[in-house]
């Protein structure tokens, strides 16, 4: 399976993420939104940002990015977790800096993300969870295409729910883009 060395967007880039990516990430402004508060890194030693880049390295079961806007400046990361090839599937996470939330490079970043998944990797479905209260995130998730299927208790007792989006229904979404005009992606 060939790795890209970089996944470009529309307005975004991303890499594999390196350990001084971490560093960087530790200087982001704080969520003050009750159901983002698990967004907010805590990342004020160099052994909490060990330990957070060791938790998410790119392994067998996991691709983890860094997200780049147009001026290279780091604004997020996404990723992919609970690889199972076998069963063709992985569950999709993604925080965005609160100061670059709300301008299109989630969406972007996302469904870069999920192109990779799908013709990279050769995934069937990306799973996902949402907090219930995350009406922005919902509003993207379902723009993308994913699909509610259930839901849970989550951390601080906020319910989640369960989302997923097959590898058919993307290159469908993607085809009506590209026939209206969406932007030439590529995957490197």
């Amino acid at each position: 399976m060939h790795e890209p060395a970089e996944i470009r967007g529309e307005r975004v880039t991303l890499r594999h993420m390196v350990r001084a990516d971490v560093d960087e990430m530790a200087s982001w402004p704080r969520f003050s939104e009750p159901d983002l508060q698990w967004a907010n890194l805590e990342l004020s030693y160099p052994s909490d940002r060990d330990a957070y880049f060791e938790r998410g390295c790119t392994n067998a079961t996991r691709r983890r990015f860094v997200i780049r806007d147009e001026a290279e400046k780091l604004i997020g990361t996404v990723g992919l977790r609970n690889l199972n090839f076998r069963a063709g599937q992985g569950t999709l996470g993604i925080i965005i800096r609160a100061d670059a939330v709300g301008k299109g490079y989630g969406t972007d970043a996302i469904r870069s993300t999920l192109r990779y998944a799908f013709e990279c990797l050769g995934l069937r479905r990306v799973l996902l969870d949402v907090a219930e209260t995350n009406d922005r995130a919902h509003h993207v998730y379902e723009k993308l295409g994913f699909l509610p299927i259930g839901e849970h208790l989550g951390p601080q007792g906020l319910t989640y729910i369960d989302m997923v989006l097959s590898r058919e229904a993307f290159n469908r979404q993607q085809a009506s883009r590209s026939s209206t005009g969406g932007a030439d992606r590529s995957v490197r």
